[in-house]
């Protein structure tokens, strides 16, 4: 398999978003990677969180179970939990500094807002709450998708 870079992984993950495919963050080589779609990407919910003590294990690996037992929301179209890649940041732009980001791809403004008020979600905050020092969250929604 030939090394990933972090172009091929943005690339492929516009191609898994804009097809609906859910994120693995398995690295693929060129001749794996498909064409892009044109279409609705949707109403995107990246969150990033900052451990307060990232070398310990078990609130590391606690706030993994608790991001994946999101998954369980039926509003979610897809989900993509991920780790700051260390190898691919070349640019001083690029800030690795988080513990963890989730990306939830909802078919709307709305399916979001049911989202946050679902009880799995805000048992996921009460649960989890004391884990992270910061939580920084971005939403974006389509105005264009190639």
């Amino acid at each position: 398999m030939q090394k990933s870079t972090r172009r091929k992984f943005l690339e492929n993950s516009t191609v898994a978003l804009a097809t609906g495919t859910i994120m693995t963050g398995i690295a693929t080589t060129d001749s794996e990677a498909a064409a892009p779609v044109a279409g609705k990407l949707s109403f995107i919910h990246h969150v990033f969180f900052w451990l307060k003590d990232p070398s310990n294990k078990k609130d590391h690996d606690q706030l993994l179970a608790a991001l994946k037992a999101l998954g369980k929301i039926e509003v979610i179209k897809s989900a993509h939990i991920g780790l700051p890649s260390i190898n691919d940041f070349d640019k001083p732009v690029t800030d690795a500094s988080y513990s963890f980001s989730v990306m939830l791809i909802f078919a709307s403004k709305e399916d979001e807002e049911k989202y946050l008020v679902h009880p799995l979600h805000k048992k996921f905050g009460a649960d989890n709450h004391h884990l992270w020092s910061k939580v920084v969250v971005y939403d974006s929604a389509d105005i264009y998708v190639q």
